[in-house]
Formats: C-alpha cells, sequence, structure tokens
C-alpha cells in the first residue's frame, strides 16, 4: 500500500468497510493507478507530473471512499448492527458461557460426591468450585469486554456501542454472581445468585475500560502526532 493510499485506509475503516475487503480495494487501486502513471509516462517526460495526472484520472479519495463504504456487503456488523454486534451478542456469550460453567462444576461435584462411599468431597472441590464460579461472574466478563474492544478498535468503530456493551458486561458481571453450596452428608446442594453492589460494578467497569480507552487515546495522540 502506496503511503498516499493512508487517508483512503482510514476513511475506509471510519466508514466501516471490513479490513480485508479495504486491502483488496486498495490493491486494487494501486494496480489501476500504476498503470495509469505508465500511460501518463509514455506521454510526457516529467515523471512527477505524470504521477500527479494519473490520481486525478484515479478520482479523489472521498470519491472512491464513498463508492465502497455504500456496499453494505463489505461492512463490519458494528456498522450495519452495532445493537446486535456490541451489546447483544457480547451479553448472550457471557449468559451462556456462565451457564455452561455452573453446569459443568455441578457435574463435577455431584459425580464425585456419588463416587464416594461416605458422602464426602475432596478437599480441592471447594477451592475448585469457588474459583470457577468468580471466573464467571468477575474475570469472564473482563475478557469479554477487552475482545469488545479490541475489535471495535480494530473496526475504528463509533464509541457509543463499544462503550454500552463494556458497561453491559460489567454490569451483568455484578449482578449475576453464581455461589455454589456444595452438598455434605446431611444436606444438598444448591446454586444461588447474589447480586454485587456498586462497589464490584465499579471495579469491573474500570478493569473492563482501560484497555479500550488506552488505545483510543494512543490512536488519538498517534493521529494528532502524524498530523
Amino acid at each position: 500500500m502506496q503511503a498516499s493510499f493512508d487517508p483512503l485506509w482510514r476513511r475506509l475503516l471510519d466508514g466501516g468497510v471490513r479490513r480485508r475487503p479495504a486491502r483488496r480495494y486498495l490493491a486494487e487501486l494501486k494496480d489501476h493507478l500504476d498503470d495509469l502513471i505508465a500511460e501518463e509516462r509514455r506521454a510526457m517526460s516529467d515523471p512527477r507530473e505524470a504521477e500527479t495526472r494519473a490520481l486525478c484520472r484515479l478520482g479523489s479519495f472521498e470519491m472512491l471512499a464513498d463508492a465502497m463504504i455504500e456496499r453494505r456487503e463489505f461492512q463490519t456488523w458494528g456498522r450495519k448492527a452495532p445493537v446486535a454486534a456490541y451489546l447483544i451478542a457480547p451479553s448472550v456469550a457471557l449468559a451462556a458461557i456462565t451457564v455452561l460453567t455452573v453446569v459443568s462444576v455441578v457435574m463435577t461435584v455431584k459425580q464425585l460426591h456419588g463416587a464416594s462411599s461416605a458422602g464426602a468431597l475432596p478437599g480441592w472441590v471447594s477451592e475448585f468450585a469457588t474459583g470457577m464460579m468468580f471466573f464467571s461472574h468477575a474475570i469472564l466478563p473482563v475478557l469479554l469486554a477487552w475482545a469488545l474492544g479490541v475489535v471495535a478498535f480494530r473496526n475504528r468503530s463509533a464509541l457509543l456501542w463499544p462503550a454500552c456493551g463494556i458497561v453491559a458486561l460489567s454490569a451483568l458481571g455484578s449482578i449475576f454472581h453464581p455461589v455454589l453450596t456444595l452438598p455434605t452428608n446431611t444436606t444438598r446442594g444448591e446454586v444461588s445468585i447474589v447480586p454485587d453492589g456498586i462497589a464490584t460494578f465499579a471495579v469491573l467497569l474500570a478493569v473492563a475500560a482501560l484497555p479500550y480507552a488506552a488505545l483510543l487515546l494512543w490512536r488519538a495522540a498517534r493521529e494528532r502526532q502524524a498530523a
């Protein structure tokens, strides 16, 4: 990609075009520009003027970008359906993985409890269950938020919906805190949902949003330096 095509590259990403079709489009434009430059050089002796005339024949970057941005089949899901991509899908993924985690832990505990002749569980089961519950409500939302932020940053998405998605994941993580009570010889085990307070939400939100905020600040500083 020629350096002169960098503004067009950024314009395509800002317009929601996926990276792969954007790269392919710029490669095709570069090949076409090379052909135009070759034609102009055969017609004149000044190479710099030949490239200028070739760029004029190619068209303005705004026109070239608009022609690609209008093609919805080349746009990211974050551009076509931002609510689904940044809000609904991550929340559903968090809920589904949490349910699978809790079910897996419960099935493991039931199997170990049934296999024990005395009905006593191994000592490591309590730490294992507590760790998996902590993962599902504290670590998993942060990991999903980090992934969401990276995708939004790479696609140069507008701030609104990625930010809403990060807030939603942090809120869900603080509200749906599964707690597993292990079975004993005389009691049955159970799973309950214990919502955490605002402090947990604030901590999750800060940790979840930090990488995305840092990436946005880094890009803004880099673009100011380039300007």
